[in-house]
């Protein structure tokens, strides 16, 4: 029988054990270590933001284009977001009144510049150009193009798009 062993040659029997670094192995436990640049370790702590105010925030800086924001920061507006809208679609749904509905979709178009500017400043926060936002048109590909820089991690240090988001309220 032929032992099963990992990309980087570790035996699979004993995963439960970190190689010694003597044997082949690494320091970190098996897995390669990342030797990025020297910059890249700054200690950069993202700070963590409640889903209200995350919501609030979008709302309270829909207009600017230029700052950052986490990537906390952005998931956590967004899912407000779809909740919102959901029980407003769902009240409708209930009561069948064109209120409910005209409620339903003056919040979405409400919601249009709102949803760009934070978008803008989470492809800022990934050091992106805001154009990028204009791959999301391209069917298929592009959202998924967006949808990996919208998850990237923070750059960590100041970028060209200025300070990383050290405190939210």
């Amino acid at each position: 029988m032929i032992p099963l062993t990992t990309a980087w040659g570790q035996r699979m029997d004993n995963l439960a054990t970190p190689p010694d670094p003597g044997e082949g192995g690494h320091e970190s436990g098996g897995l390669p270590k990342y030797e990025g640049a020297p910059e890249a370790n700054l200690g950069f702590v993202v700070p963590s933001i409640s889903f209200a105010a995350a919501y609030l925030r979008m709302w309270r800086l829909y207009t600017n284009f230029r700052i950052r924001s986490t990537r906390g920061e952005y998931w956590k507006a967004y899912l407000a977001n779809a909740i919102v809208g959901l029980i407003l679609l769902a009240v409708f749904f209930v009561v069948h009144n064109l209120a409910f509905f005209i409620v339903y979709y003056a919040y979405v178009l409400a919601l249009i510049i709102p949803s760009i500017g934070i978008t803008l400043r989470r492809l800022h926060d990934t050091d992106h150009s805001g154009g990028w936002i204009f791959v999301g048109l391209i069917p298929l590909i592009g959202n998924i193009i967006l949808l990996v820089f919208l998850a990237q991690r923070s750059t960590p240090g100041p970028n060209r798009y200025g300070p990383p988001v050290t405190s939210l309220p």
